[in-house]
C-alpha cells in the first residue's frame, strides 16, 4: 500500500484520480485547523480548491503536491474567517435580547406583551424559537425537525434575534 509521501501527482492526470489521492492529505489538513462540525461543508471547500489548483498549476513554479496543500489549507482557512467574521458581524447577542425580552415583560406587567411581540413572527420564526430556547434543541436538531440545513437555521436564528431586538426597542418609543 502506498503512503501519501509516495504518491506523484502531477497536473497532467485526469482531475478526479488526483482528488482521489489527495485525500488523504484533504483530511490531515482539516484535522489541523480543527474541523469538527460542519466538516462535509469544509471537504466540499477543499475539494474545490483542488479543482482550482489543478486548473492553474504550474510545474515550472514548484512542486504541484505543495500547491495542492497550500491552496486547500488557505481556501479553509479563508472559509473559516469569513465565518467567524459572520458570527462577529450578524449574530445578535441572544441573552442580552432575551433577558431584556423577559425584564420587559416583567417590569410592564403586561401579559399581552409576548403574544404582541410573537404575533410579528411567522410559524417557523416561533418554531425556532421554541425548539431552540424552550425546548433546548441543538442547531443540528432544529434542522432535522424542520427539513433544513444547519446554515439555513442558524441564519434564520440570526434574522429573528434581529427582528426580535426591532419588535422590542420599537415598543419602547
Amino acid at each position: 500500500m502506498k503512503t501519501q509521501h509516495n504518491i506523484q501527482l502531477s497536473p497532467e492526470q485526469p482531475f478526479d484520480e488526483v482528488l482521489e489521492l489527495v485525500q488523504p492529505m484533504i483530511t490531515s489538513i482539516l484535522l489541523k485547523c480543527h474541523i469538527y462540525k460542519d466538516y462535509e461543508y469544509y471537504r466540499h471547500i477543499a475539494s474545490i480548491a483542488v479543482w482550482d489548483a489543478w486548473r492553474k498549476s504550474d510545474q515550472s513554479k514548484g512542486v504541484f503536491s505543495a500547491y495542492i496543500y497550500t491552496t486547500v489549507k488557505g481556501e479553509i482557512l479563508k472559509e473559516l474567517s469569513k465565518e467567524k467574521s459572520f458570527e462577529n458581524i450578524n449574530t445578535p447577542m441572544d441573552n442580552e435580547t432575551i433577558n431584556y425580552f423577559r425584564e420587559h415583560e416583567m417590569s410592564v406587567r403586561n401579559p399581552t406583551f409576548i403574544e404582541c411581540i410573537m404575533s410579528h413572527l411567522k410559524f417557523e420564526e416561533r418554531k425556532i424559537l421554541q425548539l431552540f430556547y424552550v425546548e433546548g434543541y441543538s442547531y443540528l436538531e432544529i434542522a432535522k425537525e424542520l427539513g433544513l440545513s444547519m446554515d439555513a437555521v442558524k441564519k434564520r436564528r440570526t434574522r429573528i434575534m434581529i427582528k426580535l431586538r426591532e419588535l422590542l426597542y420599537s415598543k419602547d418609543e
